[in-house]
């Protein structure tokens, strides 16, 4: 409670706590033609997922587990797809979601039952719809959560919003037109307190009613790529604003149970992707920037200063664009994404993960 309080505090100006002499350590797997776009930790076992690009092959989908010293590829139940988000609830329960890839793009939830993946769920689109989903998240009730987006001629881009379990019972909800978000981001604090965010802003479940979130002034055209929260009134948002100036900016908002408020970050090029916390409470914010002033590498970490403002002071060794974080047993913050583009070999690119200790 404590630690929730401090980072309050912090989205309203206070000093919460911080970590000194943080440091990022390289863990890259050793793997070409590959993204990595999410990781995730919990009881001791760390995974990652992404897509494998080879130039003259079919995209393929990535997961690999942290064995305490490497990064362990495991075999996949399909051979064309995409694995965009994971969610790790035990060492015996893992869920990834991405789409299939080839004639056509359909939304898939696979599942890690200790020894092997399995596809669990694959949504059933109307004939020349496509879609897939963009991010997983399991309740503390242990509903499984998985968002993404459909796309048909006669509705246009559409939200999915899909719940299940390991036991199955899959269920689509219907957002009301009003809440109709194009999904990134999934957090749910319980099944009746659940955030959804994407490209419309963020609205909230309450267990039978969607409702839109007030955000404040001009951040109503935030593009939130993902949500986190240490309790009810402790909830992050992160991701950018268009901007004729600087393309894209970052963007963080805080819910404290009562508003949503920004805090403040660099008026600089960079785009958000994803947050987690370290091990004394504080936020770490990944992403990328492509303005080589800002990094000439790409990478693009903020953290929360005394004075409640993010700054990009952090440097990741090897690393170019970041695209997933969380936080393991023991509060280090992972990252995941690619190595920095070499102009001399365009078409590849190598995977990166990295241990904030």
């Amino acid at each position: 409670m404590a630690l929730a309080a401090g980072l309050v505090a912090a989205a309203t100006g206070a000093a919460p706590a911080f970590a000194d002499g943080a440091q990022w350590r390289p863990v890259a797997p050793a793997l070409t033609d590959t993204v990595l776009y999410d990781v995730s930790s919990a009881d001791g076992a760390t995974w990652a997922v992404g897509i494998h690009i080879p130039e003259d092959a079919p995209f393929a989908p990535a997961a690999l587990r942290w064995t305490g010293d490497a990064w362990v590829e495991t075999p996949q139940p399909l051979a064309e797809a995409r694995l965009d988000d994971i969610a790790v609830r035990s060492a015996d329960e893992v869920w990834a979601v991405g789409s299939t890839q080839g004639a056509s793009d359909l939304p898939i939830v696979q599942r890690w039952n200790g020894a092997a993946w399995e596809v669990v769920h694959q949504v059933p689109l109307p004939d020349g719809d496509f879609g897939g989903f963009s991010s997983v998240e399991v309740s503390p009730d242990g509903t499984v959560w998985a968002t993404g987006w459909a796309y048909s001629e006669t509705q246009g881009r559409t939200p999915l919003v899909l719940t299940g379990s390991a036991d199955g019972g899959w269920k689509a909800h219907d957002l009301p037109a009003a809440n109709g978000l194009d999904t990134a981001a999934v957090l749910p604090l319980a099944d009746d307190d659940v955030y959804l965010a994407g490209y419309d802003g963020i609205t909230h479940f309450d267990g039978e009613t969607w409702s839109e979130q007030t955000l404040p002034g001009r951040f109503q055209d935030v593009v939130v790529a993902d949500l986190a929260a240490r309790g009810p009134d402790d909830v992050w948002a992160v991701g950018h604003l268009e901007d004729n100036r600087l393309w894209r900016r970052p963007v963080v908002l805080h819910f404290d149970g009562t508003e949503w408020r920004s805090v403040p970050t660099p008026a600089e090029t960079g785009q958000l992707r994803g947050i987690a916390f370290d091990a004394e409470g504080a936020p770490v914010v990944v992403g990328e920037t492509v303005d080589p002033a800002v990094d000439p590498s790409g990478e693009y970490v903020l953290t929360l200063t005394e004075n409640g403002r993010f700054t990009h002071t952090e440097q990741v060794p090897g690393a170019g664009h970041l695209y997933g974080a969380d936080t393991d047993d023991q509060g280090r913050v992972w990252a995941v994404g690619v190595t920095p583009y070499d102009a001399t070999t365009p078409s590849t690119s190598n995977p990166y993960a990295t241990i904030r200790d």
